[in-house]
């Protein structure tokens, strides 16, 4: 699947040819057919694993001791780890998302971002509720700690020379709940 993931991410999904993938991955047409039933089988197989491996990565933070504030920046520092180690997918994911609609086969990528923005929106209402961030809407929270996020992902993919790097990252999440943090939190240094 690494050699499909490199072609269709230096040529495009639509430009990169059955022939092309067998060649790069050293087996025939008859095995990518039987382990993948066809080319749109292959990337949507690259794309369930790849997220899922993302996934993998962020659950182990759903459930754990600190604070809230400790184990959400932890939770998104692995998971831009985890992005900085698979550049070439997270390229093609947002080529595909951004790019002209039918370009590649059909990928439910909301489905993902919608439960990344969940997440995030009970560890902050988890964090509303236990008093270490001021009431409001988590889900309105959850959108400023993903956009900021996302900026940072961008930067890697977009820049020959990324500006933003982890430590980057931790003093912007900080900045962030800083100004999400309840009244009493504020100002306590209470940065990761």
């Amino acid at each position: 699947m690494e050699a499909a993931l490199t072609l269709f991410t230096q040529r495009g999904y639509s430009a990169t040819t059955v022939r092309e993938l067998v060649e790069a991955a050293g087996v025939t047409k008859p095995v990518l057919y039987y382990y993948f039933g066809s080319k749109e089988g292959l990337f949507l197989e690259l794309m369930r694993t790849h997220f899922g491996r993302l996934e993998a990565v962020v659950d182990v933070y759903r459930k754990g001791e600190g604070s809230v504030r400790k184990r959400l920046t932890a939770m998104l520092d692995k998971g831009f780890a985890y992005v900085r180690q698979d550049l070439d997918f997270i390229r093609l994911m947002h080529a595909v998302y951004f790019g002209p609609p039918g370009e590649a086969p059909y990928f439910d990528f909301d489905a993902y971002h919608q439960r990344y923005h969940d997440l995030i929106a009970r560890f902050l209402k988890e964090g509303i509720e236990q008093g270490e961030f001021r009431p409001g809407n988590a889900g309105d929270m959850a959108w400023i700690i993903l956009g900021t996020v996302e900026i940072a992902i961008e930067d890697q993919i977009c820049c020959q020379t990324s500006r933003i790097d982890r430590n980057t990252l931790k003093r912007l999440l900080n900045m962030v709940f800083d100004g999400l943090a309840a009244e009493n939190d504020k100002g306590k240094g209470n940065s990761v």
